[in-house]
């Protein structure tokens, strides 16, 4: 596994790698990750660097870049049966370079949308989109065996632009242990209606359009938003939060950590207009908690709403309040779609998942020696 953030990095790609590492190796599998951080069984260490951003911004979304060191990539690609790229960065250019040169054979997964990093430094410009995800594809995707995508939506954007290797539609899973749990067990905030959003605090998750959907609800006051993630736009999104009658819990947690929040939780608001595939509204299904996401055109999230009522207009503050009102005024709407998102959610089970992963691995390997 070949992929730059590890130790302290709460992402979605992070998290789901660890999962897929931690699988293999429960059925025999040998993993080894090349990645930044202290060394650990399993794990090569790789020195660290970040790109200068405005703000900082890598810093605080715990997003550092590895350092490709040729002696130590090439002493550990060249024992590996499959080499699996995460991120299409330097990291992950150099390390296909150097498993090609190995005869190694290698896949990738589409972690990262070009608007990911664009949005995130206030770029809108569709020419550099383009030119990112062809920079992408030259660097990365066209260059690998196999292509994992998380979504139809995934392989759809990278065809679009241009992906000429196979691919694979491939969930990023949720596991047994995010299950509902009795409500008394969970943090319930006096009473309130709770708002769950999970994620990244980065401007393409859009948490600002939410706190400002809340206050200019009419049951305002009734309301507890609860945000759970880090990122760099927290103190702009706290000094927001202080406007509001309850002032919205800010919290940095592991992934196991968060399952309780999920169980307490009336509903989960997903506005995010950038999505892969999304595994917090996929963990919250599988909680039993309802999600109203945005339906937003570069974002796969949308494909989890149960009906068009927990859909709300990508970027619309008005869609937003008008969508929580209702669910406020009707809570026997969200307790009948508990079961939904539930029963739902067993389609996207991570055992089903690393079954297809090992499937896709012994494809490109058999190749490879033929």
């Amino acid at each position: 596994m070949v992929i730059d953030a590890w130790d302290e990095a709460n992402n979605g790609a992070v998290v789901s790698t660890r999962r897929f590492s931690d699988l293999l190796r429960s059925r025999g599998h040998v993993v080894e990750v090349l990645a930044t951080g202290e060394p650990a069984p399993g794990k090569v260490p790789l020195p660290t660097f970040f790109v200068p951003t405005p703000g900082r911004i890598m810093q605080k979304m715990r997003l550092p870049f590895a350092w490709p060191d040729r002696r130590i990539l090439e002493d550990t690609l060249r024992r590996q049966d499959v080499v699996h790229v995460q991120f299409p960065f330097y990291l992950g250019i150099r390390a296909i370079t150097l498993a090609r040169q190995a005869r190694v054979p290698v896949v990738s997964t589409f972690h990262v949308q070009a608007e990911h990093l664009l949005h995130n430094v206030n770029v809108h410009n569709r020419t550099l989109v383009d030119w990112t995800y062809r920079f992408f594809l030259r660097t990365t995707y066209n260059r690998c065996d196999h292509v994992l995508c998380p979504s139809e939506f995934a392989r759809r954007e990278l065809q679009r632009h241009g992906l000429r290797v196979p691919s694979t539609v491939l969930s990023n899973g949720v596991p047994p242990e995010y299950r509902p749990l009795p409500r008394e067990a969970c943090p319930r905030f006096g009473g309130k209606f709770t708002i769950l959003s999970v994620g990244r605090l980065a401007r393409e998750k859009h948490h600002d359009l939410l706190i400002e959907a809340v206050r200019r609800s009419r049951h305002e006051a009734r309301i507890q938003l609860v945000i759970l993630g880090d990122g760099p736009q927290r103190a702009r999104l706290e000094a927001q939060g202080r406007t509001l009658t309850n002032e919205p819990v800010f919290r940095w947690l592991k992934p196991a950590e968060l399952i309780p929040y999920y169980g307490g939780a009336d509903l989960c608001v997903h506005a995010a207009d950038v999505e892969v595939e999304c595994m917090s509204v996929l963990e919250a299904m599988a909680c039993g908690l309802p999600c109203l996401i945005a339906r937003a055109p570069l974002s796969a999230a949308s494909q989890f709403a149960l009906s068009d009522d927990f859909l709300f207009e990508s970027g619309s503050r008005e869609d937003l309040t008008r969508k929580i009102d209702a669910f406020v005024e009707t809570p026997e709407a969200l307790a009948r779609a508990r079961a939904g998102y539930r029963e739902a959610s067993q389609r996207y089970r991570v055992e089903a998942s690393v079954e297809k992963l090992i499937e896709v691995y012994q494809g490109v390997i058999e190749a490879a020696r033929a």
